[in-house]
């Protein structure tokens, strides 16, 4: 097998980005929440994001949860959780899994509770 060498008089390559745009930032949220929970209701500090779903059209949320003031977070598999932030409306999500620090994920389909 033999390869060629490029001419030094050859045009560059073509931008490989060129008819790109930039994409837009994910709308997000980092801040204080209330949790509600079934027999819990718990100040949380969140971390989220989402997108909207071009296959669903629906829009995505997700993120992670830790206490405030060391509050026991509920066990995830609770079924349907509430989150709020200040100023917003209870968003109906699930708790998914634990991580090793004891942090919760959180996940929903639908308006964020936070604002977009």
């Amino acid at each position: 097998m033999r390869f060629r060498r490029a001419r030094r008089d050859s045009p560059a390559p073509a931008d490989p980005h060129a008819g790109f745009t930039e994409p837009e930032a994910a709308p997000d949220y980092s801040g204080s929440a209330l949790l509600d929970a079934p027999g819990a209701e718990v100040a949380v500090r969140v971390a989220l994001t989402g997108h909207l779903d071009p296959i669903d059209g629906q829009f995505h949320w997700h993120g992670r949860i830790s206490a405030v003031d060391g509050s026991e977070l509920p066990d995830p598999g609770r079924g349907q959780v509430f989150l709020t932030v200040p100023g917003g409306a209870p968003a109906p999500g699930v708790l998914q899994e634990r991580d090793p620090w004891g942090n919760l994920r959180i996940a929903g389909i639908g308006a964020p509770p936070f604002p977009l």
